[in-house]
């Protein structure tokens, strides 16, 4: 799961990588990018570290790395945790409210600069996807389901999620063999879904 973010002296920018899976071995590593330089190290860290994981969602906030669930290889995990990039140190928060169920192949988003939305995924047992959006606080570090209405996108994982202002745009990823490949709006003000349609116009010569 990679994350772009200015380096602490503000001279360069680099890309972070929390590490994923390689051949069946999962790893806990955090890589960066020298997009100056253009070559990777490997980032020496502290704190109470993540496990080795892969298909988790992660965030940048400021200097902060925000990495949630993904699997281990034998269980997905619903777990939060959060680097800091300058200090180079992992913490577990103390989060309120009642976090996601555990899943895999989701998306985390940043909305504004308060709020992370983990959409969709692919939770415990076989064949079960998800639609549902869950939304952590980062000022109170609390969890909330809030209720959604409106035309609600068809449960999936391996999705792609973009923030623009307060809305969140869901596209594609797939439910087993079935992919999808439409356009979903989430209005973050009124927690109302939407899906866009776009006219295809051939011109012949």
């Amino acid at each position: 799961m990679f994350a772009l973010n200015l380096f602490p002296n503000n001279k360069m920018f680099g890309v972070y990588s929390f590490q994923g899976c390689c051949g069946g071995l999962h790893f806990g590593d955090v890589l960066c990018l020298d997009l100056v330089k253009m070559n990777w190290s490997k980032l020496g860290t502290t704190g109470e570290k993540p496990g080795p994981r892969d298909s988790h969602g992660a965030v940048l906030v400021g200097h902060r790395m925000i990495v949630f669930g993904g699997t281990n290889g034998i269980k997905k995990v619903n777990d939060t945790h959060i680097l800091d990039l300058v200090t180079k140190e992992w913490i577990r928060p103390k989060c309120e409210g009642t976090p996601p169920s555990p899943r895999e192949s989701h998306t985390a988003t940043l909305v504004g600069d308060e709020r992370v939305v983990i959409f969709g995924g692919s939770g415990e047992g076989d064949a079960n996807y998800l639609n549902d959006l869950h939304v952590l606080d980062l000022r109170s570090m609390r969890w909330s389901s809030p209720q959604v209405k409106g035309d609600l996108p068809v449960p999936r994982d391996s999705h792609s999620t973009l923030a623009i202002g307060n809305r969140l745009f869901v596209y594609g990823g797939d439910c087993g063999d079935q992919y999808q490949g439409d356009v979903n709006v989430l209005d973050m003000d009124t927690m109302t879904w939407s899906r866009v349609w776009f006219s295809l116009l051939l011109s012949h010569s």
